[in-house]
C-alpha cells in the first residue's frame, strides 16, 4: 500500500511556520529597540555626560516616553553649592549650544510667559543659552551644562537680585486671556524686542 502524501497540508504547515518565526523575530526587534539601548541611547548619553563632570552628582534623570526617549531633564546637585535643574537635554548640550533650559537654580524655580507678536507661550523654565531673551543672562557666555555649572555662582547671584515685581499689560497689546495672563504680583519683565517680550516668575 502507498503512503498517503499530503503535499498542500506540508506546504501550509511549513508557511505557518515560517510565519510565526518572521513575527516572534519582529516582535523582539521592536521590543528590542522600544526598550533596550536604542531607545535609551539619547538618555545614556546625557548620563554618561553628566557623571564626566567633577563634582556633580546626579539626583533625577528622566524624560518623556514615546517612540523615542523625548524631553530628557535633570536634576543636579554640584558639591558645595547646590542643585540645578535643566530641560531637554541632548548631546549638544554638553558641547555648545544655542538653547539651554534651566528649570531651577538653587531654591529657585521657573514659570514662564512670553509673548512674540500677538501668540503668548508659556513653560517651567528659562533659556540661559546664547539665544536667551534676557540680556543679563546672555553676557554669562553660557554655552552649555558645563559653563553652565561653573557660572553657577554668578546665575544664581543674578537670578536673586531679580526683583519682584507687578507688571500691568501694556497698553496697545492683544487682551490678556487665561489664568496664566492675569496680573501676577511675582511676575518680572524683561523687554527685549528682537527676542520678544519675555516674562517669568520665580518660586522659592
Amino acid at each position: 500500500m502507498k503512503a498517503l502524501r499530503f503535499p498542500r497540508l506540508k506546504t501550509l504547515l511549513i508557511s505557518l511556520g515560517l510565519l510565526c518565526l518572521t513575527a516572534v523575530v519582529s516582535l523582539g526587534a521592536l521590543l528590542y529597540w522600544i526598550t533596550g539601548p536604542g531607545y535609551y541611547a539619547e538618555l545614556n548619553a546625557v548620563k554618561a555626560e553628566l557623571e564626566r563632570m567633577p563634582n556633580v552628582k546626579i539626583l533625577e534623570l528622566n524624560g518623556v516616553h514615546d517612540l523615542t526617549m523625548e524631553e530628557i531633564w535633570t536634576r543636579i546637585d554640584i558639591a558645595d553649592k547646590g542643585e540645578m535643574g535643566f530641560f531637554e537635554l541632548d548631546r549638544d548640550s554638553f558641547q555648545q549650544t544655542q538653547n539651554l533650559r534651566l528649570t531651577s537654580i538653587g531654591p529657585y524655580s521657573f514659570r514662564t510667559r512670553q509673548l512674540v507678536g500677538d501668540r503668548e507661550s508659556y513653560g517651567g523654565d528659562i533659556e540661559i543659552g546664547p539665544s536667551s531673551p534676557i540680556p543679563a543672562v546672555r553676557s554669562l557666555g553660557i554655552t552649555s551644562v558645563q559653563s553652565a555649572v561653573a557660572h553657577y555662582d554668578k546665575l544664581l547671584a543674578l537670578v536673586s537680585t531679580w526683583p519682584v515685581t507687578t507688571n500691568d499689560w501694556p497698553s496697545g497689546w492683544p487682551p490678556k486671556k487665561g489664568e496664566w495672563s492675569k496680573k501676577s504680583d511675582e511676575e518680572i519683565h524683561f523687554a527685549d524686542l528682537p527676542h520678544g517680550d519675555y516674562y517669568f516668575s520665580l518660586k522659592q
